[in-house]
């Protein structure tokens, strides 16, 4: 991983036209989030992201792409934990309120059908806006909770790629060699995680103790096939390795948080039709860890089985409507989570004065807790360099709900990006 990453170092920092190597973009996106409490008009973010990125042609079919992320904090949202990073990708952190990532750093071949991609990357395999049925590969930044933008914000991870054709099927196989599982808040961040459904079942009021992580070393290995029937995409996969939900374990009289391998199985399927798409997932894990209910931290196996569909449907006037519901169902009566999750989410969006102005609006929503939040949101992209949103997050519920456990976090946000 050093070896790659010192090449695409290297290239980027040659001369141009090199020995057959051309530097194709290079970019720079800034950006500032700034946001209001609407619980006591307090600062409840404040941060600033630097995003400098090259592409590199080089020969014999190849590209080398390299983008980082420089990160810089200002208020108690917080730039998350980094514990649940493995060495190889973990940022460069100075202190807890700035840091420098690898946001990116590929070398990737193309001929006709065929792609290898090596280095840090990400992928999604899920055809489900946001809601993660099969979308279980990549580590997703949860510092924010589900208030990010793309959901779920997904962090690269070291690793290598082949997509190809064959008997008729698209292939993609992935092998991802890092250990990176996620990144959660500090104990003490905006969105720290409070329901005790999530935390072993300790009460939302009571204090987060110090948790050790346990990064697994296991890879994580993926094999998706696809194929198209007219307007319609069949794809299977199976996914193995460390789950990217913890759980919490007796760690010699500390807590500790570890990401047990488990073995997903899943399928996807989308049909366009006229105005309307039709997506629809299913995924079965016959050994997913869960904390079981009781006294002391135990841990077991039981079988979970997730599914959903959405549905986008393109109206007159340029709006959009986006309606999702998913159903996430554990087999077992001492769970400490509910047995059966039911998610849903409604987006409704709209464009006009030739895509430059953007509205929408996102419900979100657990019918098993009867919590959610509501976001509206208002995108001016004022020229091809600048581009402005505002919006804010409503919360609703109960401390113990999954969405509820935010409900005293509800803000106004704005958000500034140039892209040099």
């Amino acid at each position: 991983m050093r070896a790659l990453l010192t090449l695409i170092a290297l290239l980027a920092a040659g001369p141009v036209g090199a020995s057959g190597i051309e530097v194709s973009r290079v970019a720079l996106e800034l950006e500032s989030q700034y946001a209001l409490s609407l619980d006591d008009g307090s600062t409840s973010q404040a941060r600033a992201i630097v995003r400098p990125s090259v592409r590199l042609q080089l020969p014999a079919r190849w590209t080398a792409e390299l983008e980082l992320r420089g990160e810089v904090s200002g208020s108690d949202t917080g730039l998350g934990a980094l514990a649940g990073y493995d060495d190889a990708s973990r940022p460069w952190s100075p202190d807890g309120e700035a840091r420098v990532e690898i946001e990116q750093a590929l070398l990737r071949w193309r001929r006709g059908g065929k792609r290898l991609t090596l280095g840090k990357q990400t992928l999604a395999w899920g055809v489900l806006d946001g809601l993660q049925v099969t979308d279980r590969m990549d580590a997703v930044r949860r510092r924010e909770a589900f208030f990010t933008e793309p959901r779920p914000d997904r962090i690269a991870r070291w690793g290598a790629r082949a997509e190809f054709r064959a008997a008729g099927l698209r292939v993609d196989a992935v092998v991802l060699a890092d250990g990176t599982v996620d990144q959660l808040p500090g104990p003490q961040d905006t969105y720290a995680i409070r329901a005790p459904r999530l935390r072993a079942g300790l009460p939302a009021s009571a204090p987060t103790p110090p948790l050790a992580f346990d990064v697994p070393d296991a890879p994580t290995l993926g094999l998706r096939l696809s194929r198209s029937f007219g307007a319609s995409e069949l794809g299977i996969l199976v996914i193995d390795g460390p789950d990217t939900e913890p759980v919490f374990v007796d760690a010699g009289g500390a807590v500790g948080l570890t990401y047990a391998s488990r073995t997903l199985f899943g399928a996807t399927f989308s049909r366009s039709a006229g105005s309307r798409v039709w997506r629809m997932e299913a995924a079965w894990v016959p050994e997913q860890p869960f904390n079981l209910a009781g006294p002391v931290l135990t841990v077991d196996t039981r079988r979970r089985v997730l599914g959903g569909v959405g549905l986008d449907w393109r109206l007159p006037r340029s709006l959009l409507v986006n309606a999702q519901l998913a159903v996430d169902r554990a087999f077992g009566d001492d769970l400490v989570r509910p047995r059966t999750d039911v998610i849903a989410t409604l987006r409704a969006e709209r464009r006009f004065a030739n895509d430059r102005w953007r509205l929408s609006s996102e419900l979100l929503g657990s019918l098993t807790d009867r919590d959610g939040s509501l976001r509206p949101q208002l995108e001016w992209q004022v020229n091809d360099i600048l581009r402005l949103q505002l919006g804010a997050d409503v919360v609703w519920g109960r401390a113990r709900g999954l969405f509820g456990q935010f409900a005293r976090t509800d803000r106004f946000w704005t958000r500034l990006r140039l892209t040099l």
